[in-house]
């Protein structure tokens, strides 16, 4: 554990979900770049194969996506 935790833990719950979001936006703006384990590439282009092709079969237009989330929240 980071030797902060114990300082960050006393925070409210809302400033650290706030410091948890601002520490994701400054990964994201990072040049530096995290390498993938060669598991998780074969992982990843094993699950693109099954799925090449089959797009009409398997896969979900935006609209379709939407509408089951308005039917879920029950719009």
């Amino acid at each position: 554990m980071h030797p902060a935790m114990e300082q960050l833990s006393k925070l409210p719950v809302g400033e650290r979900m706030e410091l948890a979001q601002d520490l994701w936006d400054s990964i994201a703006q990072s040049r530096e770049g995290l390498s993938a384990q060669e598991w998780h590439r074969e992982l990843v282009r094993g699950r693109l194969a099954d799925f090449d092709g089959r797009e009409e079969e398997i896969g979900l237009t935006l609209d379709q996506v939407w509408e089951r989330v308005d039917a879920r929240r029950g719009s």
